[in-house]
């Protein structure tokens, strides 16, 4: 039924849920915990200024529409002044009425409504009463008196117990959370209860209808499919027994009504910047995620104002809106973490007015910088060393929240794939073998291989094959480059018994510009043996290994090296997991370069005294 026309407020009513007893406040929260396909949305920016005619924000925003306070029938509001007149304060004006509000049937059983509220506290129009508070209401009969129902819902996930009434078992429950005191209300704070934190810092979005009317986010009248909930969840389902009838535990609603008028009013403040799409890297290009540290946001002015953009409360950029629009670069790298972006502009009013703020200020931004890749973990049952399991079998895992995997098993398949917690394959033929397992979290950073590497079939057990191998082409078997007095650059693969199998070329010509070229094997830790190379400039090259005999676009890595007398591919020399350099200097020194997944140490290990064998 429209929320017009139910019980008032009632903030104070205990309700039971199988949950430790807390403060609806708490209790919203909870609700509101962020679920693994849960969007990151823009940070609320608070409500809008106080309208003088009645005591209300004249609007709240979710970061992408801003929602007026809707008393008037001519709007299609559910609550209307109580008399046919124009809406006058207090005389003709409504003791509740909404910002937002989305409700849905859900079969015979009840309804779910969820709403942000004004109301007066003691249910009479009084000017100084005025208060505002988030709602989620639950409203369910025809159920198992004692039994345990889950409501998965837009804005988060409830259980409760059914308990007995005039229909079997009901569920009747009302959580308010944001109330504040008449008189000294914290209008913000109304705002945040409702869209909840919804992970990193984030706000949560008005639900609202697919194709809604003009000037709104929905008809409270007429119940569509929707878009928009911050979980993930356009619908609401509940589960529990007869949920949906005899015998059927389970029923979903996937159309509601939805009340929220746009608003057309404005402060004369740049709109909150966004996160430009190409500066927003990763899995998304709307989650405010990036490991750009050096983003572009863009957003709405005054034409020819100038914009400043603030990160943190620092100027970091600045530019003139031009056609109404502004595009400001970071200037100077983000550190990583959380950041909050605002834009701001000089206030005309200012100068003539010295009680006015200095500066018209946007809503606030919450975005995250993240260039940490995410470690993976093996988890138990590794094939053995060697096996005589040809269906290897591998689970990993990571701790951030969001990270996908990709997978590659050498010497079968150079590709990386798509693969999720675990990773089974069919039978592989008896061979040396090396399973690569890699991140990829939401921000779009690619970690370094956890490897496993082993024999199928009988056999020595096998070392550190990306160490040791020199696989170049992924057969499994040790391989070697060579120069021809052309200058081309040719591979001759081994083939496991002692013997090469017919070369081909992967360097068409140039190669004998090279004073010294090395096959290190896996350098860079993508899987795949690498070839390093030494130009006659002392410039040191990274030519890294396709997998399949060829070589990628090659990286520079080093300079100066035409300081070096020798150099040699000794393997992990440290221990740590990655190959590295020897070399030898033009005074005798050894030196040892670690190679941190692709490029060197900060300095160099010598050897204690210079010389010394």
């Amino acid at each position: 039924m429209p929320l017009a026309h139910q019980a008032k407020p009632n903030r104070r009513r205990p309700f039971k849920r199988l949950a430790t007893t807390a403060t609806a406040a708490a209790v919203l929260a909870a609700a509101f915990a962020p679920l693994s396909i849960a969007p990151a949305q823009a940070e609320l920016p608070g409500a809008g200024p106080i309208d003088p005619a009645n005591g209300y924000p004249m609007w709240y925003s979710d970061g992408t529409v801003r929602l007026q306070f809707c008393y008037t029938a001519e709007l299609g509001c559910l609550s209307t002044p109580p008399n046919a007149g124009p809406a006058s304060y207090p005389d003709n004006f409504p003791d509740e009425a909404f910002w937002y509000a989305a409700t849905a049937d859900i079969g015979d059983i009840g309804s779910y409504e969820a709403a942000l509220e004004g109301a007066h506290a003691n249910e009479a129009v009084v000017d100084g009463d005025q208060i505002g508070f988030a709602r989620l209401r639950f409203r369910l009969t025809g159920l198992v008196d004692g039994a345990t129902y889950t409501i998965t819902h837009p804005y988060g996930v409830h259980t409760f117990e059914a308990v007995a009434g005039n229909s079997g078992g009901e569920i009747n429950e009302t959580i308010d959370a944001g109330e504040c005191t008449p008189g000294a209300c914290d209008w913000d704070g109304v705002g945040r209860a409702f869209l909840g934190d919804y992970g990193n810092g984030t706000t949560a979005t008005f639900l609202r209808q697919v194709n809604p009317p003009a000037g709104k986010i929905g008809d409270p009248n007429v119940a569509t499919a929707v878009t928009g909930a911050p979980s993930g969840n356009n619908f609401v389902r509940v589960d529990g027994p007869n949920a949906g009838g005899p015998g059927i535990n389970t029923i979903t609603a996937s159309s509601f009504a939805v009340q929220g008028v746009i608003s057309d009013t404005t402060d004369g403040a740049p709109s909150m910047p966004d996160l430009a799409a190409a500066s927003d890297s990763g899995s998304s290009s709307t989650d405010n995620i990036t490991n750009n540290t050096t983003p572009t946001f863009t957003g709405s002015a005054a034409d020819g104002s100038t914009v400043e953009l603030l990160v943190d409360g620092a100027v970091a950029g600045s530019a003139v809106a031009t056609g109404g629009n502004y595009s400001i670069p970071v200037t100077a790298a983000l550190a990583e973490g959380p950041r909050r972006v605002t834009a701001r502009i000089a206030n005309p009013a200012s100068p003539a007015d010295p009680t006015a703020a200095a500066f018209l200020t946007s809503g606030e931004l919450a975005m995250t910088v993240d260039t940490t890749p995410a470690t993976v973990t093996f988890g138990s049952g590794l094939p053995s060393n060697p096996s005589l399991t040809n269906t290897p079998s591998f689970n990993f895992s990571t701790t951030e929240n969001g990270a996908t995997f990709e997978c590659q098993l050498l010497y079968t398949n150079s590709a990386w794939g798509s693969c999720a917690t675990g990773k089974t394959y069919d039978a592989q033929r008896d061979g040396i073998y090396t399973f690569n397992v890699r991140s990829v979290d939401r921000a779009g950073n690619v970690g370094a291989p956890a490897s496993h590497a082993w024999r199928i079939g009988e056999g020595e057990p096998v070392a550190a094959v990306s160490d040791e191998q020199k696989d170049m082409n992924g057969d499994g078997n040790p391989d070697m480059v060579a120069r021809s007095s052309d200058g081309k650059l040719w591979l001759y693969p081994g083939n496991g018994s002692g013997r090469f199998s017919s070369r081909f070329n992967i360097g068409t010509g140039g190669w004998n510009a090279m004073t010294a070229i090395l096959m290190p094997g896996d350098f860079n830790r993508d899987g795949d043996s690498d070839v390093i190379a030494r130009d006659g400039n002392g410039v040191l090259w990274l030519y890294p290994g396709a997998g399949n005999g060829g070589l990628e676009r090659r990286q520079q890595i080093g300079t100066g090296w035409n300081s070096i007398t020798a150099l040699v591919a000794p393997g992990d020399f440290d221990g740590d997991g990655s190959v590295d350099l020897l070399a030898r200097s033009s005074t005798g020194q050894l030196l040892l370069y670690p190679n941190h997944g692709g490029r060197f140490g900060a300095a160099p290990w010598r050897e204690p005294a210079a010389g010394t064998p």
